[in-house]
């Protein structure tokens, strides 16, 4: 490709603040990027100082870490995309209400329009309003999943030339590993806890296998606790008590890899999802997967995993039976699993992105 390439000012910022949906995103998509190197465009991430990854310095920003929310999004980041002399700017949910430069934004998914009843007080008044504006405003709208840009162009009326999707992947730490040990069966969780990841009802359900036909039944929980979590962690705490659950909590890739590979089966029975890296990524690791059927995670996870309504308990009940009597339906999920998530790669979807950038600036 001939002519100046594109210079892109990423917010990279997410990355190692612990905001597991951006950060893995960003993570990917600098990792694809690396891999890709996609021609006629030349990427300037903007770091915070805590999540500093290995990138030309020329061709990158670092930020002061220990800024406020306000600070780093009206001020920091104008100021370095400015210094990067950037073509374009890849803001990720956030921008300034009166920039007036030319922007792509992601947007990862609209739960906060779809679903208000799952946040703060005036929490998802504050993204509906702020986060709608800057997608109006963008030359493009990122998002991960069919279902997503579908919900974007219906509820806020954004022309469909003007949203795209990039499907995330799992990373390549996950593989299957050595054949699990024989032992009692066990169920995966994988999800920071929020109501919206329906894990009380997977606790029920749970305890109503193990009074049945799976008495050695375990559960086991990864991931940090999330807003409005309380009633959540009330029942985890209360499942542990009893025996047989064990809440890891926050966790380390390795530790999270251990464990899909350990697992028996993951379970994902979210009530709403705009793209769902965990059932990927235990695709990826060699763990059958058993999912809820709403939002992206069809798309996701194709005819790979067994699906259930997220909403009944008796449904979700009988597919994990069904699968953890069946070794050789848990052999076929692998099996296909793996080539499912092989059907995914952050190298597409840097590739794919730099086409966007590409077309916004047209």
């Amino acid at each position: 490709m001939s002519g100046k390439p594109i210079k892109v000012a990423l917010d990279a910022t997410a990355i190692g603040r612990g905001k597991t949906g951006n950060e893995t995103y960003l993570t990917g998509l600098l990792e694809g990027w690396n891999e890709a190197k996609p021609e006629g465009v030349e990427l300037c991430p903007i770091f915070g100082a805590q999540g500093a990854i290995d990138w030309p310095r020329r061709n990158a920003a670092l930020q002061n870490g220990r800024a406020g929310f306000f600070r780093r999004h009206l001020v920091d980041l104008p100021k370095a995309c400015s210094g990067l002399k950037a073509d374009l700017y890849h803001g990720v949910y956030w921008m300034r209400p009166w920039e007036k430069g030319a922007y792509v934004l992601t947007v990862h998914d609209i739960s906060f329009e779809v679903h208000p009843e799952w946040f703060r007080p005036g929490e998802a008044w504050f993204y509906r309003t702020l986060v709608r504006r800057a997608a109006e405003r963008a030359r493009k709208v990122i998002t991960v999943s069919e279902f997503c840009r579908n919900e974007i162009m219906e509820r806020w009326g954004i022309p469909a030339d003007r949203v795209e999707t990039t499907h995330e992947a799992a990373r390549k730490m996950f593989r299957p590993g050595k054949k699990r040990k024989a032992g009692p069966p066990s169920l995966l969780f994988v999800s920071a806890i929020h109501p919206r990841k329906n894990l009380r009802r997977l606790i029920r359900v749970w305890r109503r296998l193990r009074e049945g036909r799976f008495p050695d039944l375990e559960l086991k929980v990864v991931g940090p606790a999330g807003w409005s979590a309380g009633g959540d962690l009330r029942a985890l705490r209360e499942a542990e008590a009893g025996g047989g659950a064990k809440w890891a909590g926050p966790h380390t890739d390795e530790q999270l890899r251990q464990a899909y590979q350990e697992a028996t089966l993951l379970v994902y029975p979210s009530l709403y999802e705009g793209f769902g890296l965990p059932p990927l990524e235990a695709m990826a690791s060699g763990c059958p997967v058993v999912s809820s059927n709403a939002g992206s995670l069809p798309e996701v996870c194709g005819e790979a995993a067994e699906y259930f309504n997220p909403t009944s308990e008796e449904e979700m009940a009988a597919k994990i039976a069904l699968i953890l009597e069946s070794p050789a339906r848990q052999e076929e999920l692998r099996v296909g699993g793996a080539e499912r998530a092989g059907t995914f790669s952050w190298e597409k979807m840097a590739e794919e992105t730099a086409d966007i950038y590409r077309r916004a600036m047209e």
